[in-house]
C-alpha cells in the first residue's frame, strides 16, 4: 500500500505529532473543502443567473398622463400603445420573441405585496413588454426606434446588473481562492513545524545514525513517509467530515428552491475533491523531506 508503515530506525510514532498534525490537517482540509465547493456553486450561480438576464429584455409602458382617466380608458390607451410597440418591434432584426405580460400574470406577480387583483386593476400599473434577442440584435437601433415609437417607453438593460453581479462574484472568487491558498500554505508551515519539533526531539538518534553511516536522504525518507501518512490520514477525515455536511446544505438549498449548481456534479470536480489527500499527502512527503536535508546541512 502506498501508505502503509515502513520500517524505521527513528521512533517517529511516539511524537506528539503523530497526535496533533492529523487533526490540524482534517480541520484545514474541511475549511479547504468547504471553500472549493462554495466557489464552485458561486461561479456556476453566477454564470446561470447571468446567462438568463443575458437572453432577455424587457420594455415598460408607464401609464405617463393616463393616471387622471378612468380605469377602462387608461387600459384602451396602454392597450394601443402596447400593441404599436410590438407591431413596429416584432420584424427587427435580432428579435426571436416579443411579447406582453399578460394582466393576469403582472396581477399575480404583485398580488403578495398589493393585495388582490381587484386592488391591482384600481392601480396605474406599467405594462411589460418581453424581447427574447438572438443573433443580429441591436441594442442602439432597438432604443432609438423604441425612442420614436412611444418616447415615455423605457428599454430595462440587463448589462449593468450584469457588470455588477460580475464584479461582485470576481471579488467574492478572489477572495475564496486567496483562502484556499492560505488554507493549503498553513497546513504545509504546520508540517514544517511538526518536522521540525520531531527533528529536535530524536537529534541525538539523528547524530548516532550519521555515525554508523546513515545517509542524510534516508533519515528525511523517514520523516517524510511518517508526515506524508498522517497528512493523507488527517486530509481523508477532514474530507469526509466536509462532505455530508455540504450535501446536506446543498439538499436543504435545493428543497428552498436554489438552483442545482452542475459544476459541482461534474466529474472533473469530483475528481478534485477525491485528489486531496493524495495531493496532500505528496506535498507532505516533499514539505518533510526538504526540510529535514536543509535542517541537516546546517547541523552537520
Amino acid at each position: 500500500m502506498a501508505f502503509r508503515s515502513h520500517p524505521s530506525h527513528l521512533p517517529l510514532e511516539a511524537d506528539s505529532s503523530s497526535r496533533f498534525l492529523p487533526s490540524i490537517v482534517a480541520l484545514m482540509v474541511a475549511l479547504l473543502t468547504f471553500s472549493m465547493v462554495g466557489l464552485a456553486v458561486l461561479h456556476d450561480s453566477v454564470g446561470q443567473w447571468s446567462s438568463q438576464i443575458e437572453g432577455s429584455l424587457s420594455i415598460q409602458v408607464p401609464p405617463t398622463e393616463l393616471a387622471n382617466r378612468s380605469p377602462e380608458e387608461r387600459e384602451q390607451a396602454l392597450q394601443k400603445t402596447v400593441d404599436t410597440i410590438i407591431d413596429e418591434l416584432a420584424p427587427m432584426p435580432g428579435i426571436a420573441r416579443i411579447e406582453e405580460l399578460s394582466p393576469e400574470t403582472m396581477a399575480a406577480l404583485l398580488e403578495p405585496w398589493l393585495g388582490p387583483d381587484e386592488v391591482v386593476s384600481e392601480l396605474p400599473i406599467p405594462r411589460i413588454i418581453e424581447i427574447t434577442p438572438e443573433t443580429g440584435f441591436n441594442y442602439d437601433a432597438l432604443e432609438t426606434k423604441l425612442g420614436l415609437i412611444a418616447p415615455e417607453a423605457v428599454l430595462d438593460d440587463h448589462r449593468i446588473w450584469i457588470e455588477r453581479i460580475a464584479d461582485v462574484a470576481f471579488s467574492v472568487e478572489l477572495a475564496l481562492s486567496l483562502l484556499i491558498a492560505v488554507l493549503f500554505g498553513a497546513t504545509m508551515l504546520s508540517i514544517i513545524f511538526a518536522t521540525k519539533s520531531g527533528f529536535s526531539i530524536h537529534h541525538r538518534i539523528i547524530e548516532l545514525l550519521h555515525l554508523i553511516g546513515a545517509q542524510d536522504d534516508y533519515i528525511a525518507r523517514q520523516f517524510g513517509r511518517h508526515s506524508q501518512r498522517l497528512a493523507f490520514f488527517g486530509a481523508l477525515l477532514g474530507l469526509l467530515i466536509a462532505l455530508p455536511i455540504s450535501v446536506m446544505i446543498g439538499w436543504l438549498g435545493m428543497r428552498a428552491g436554489w438552483p442545482v449548481p452542475s459544476l459541482v456534479f461534474s466529474p472533473l470536480f469530483i475528481a478534485l475533491l477525491v485528489a486531496i489527500p493524495f495531493v496532500v499527502a505528496f506535498v507532505a512527503y516533499l514539505t518533510a523531506t526538504r526540510t529535514v536535508l536543509r535542517v541537516l546541512r546546517q547541523m552537520l
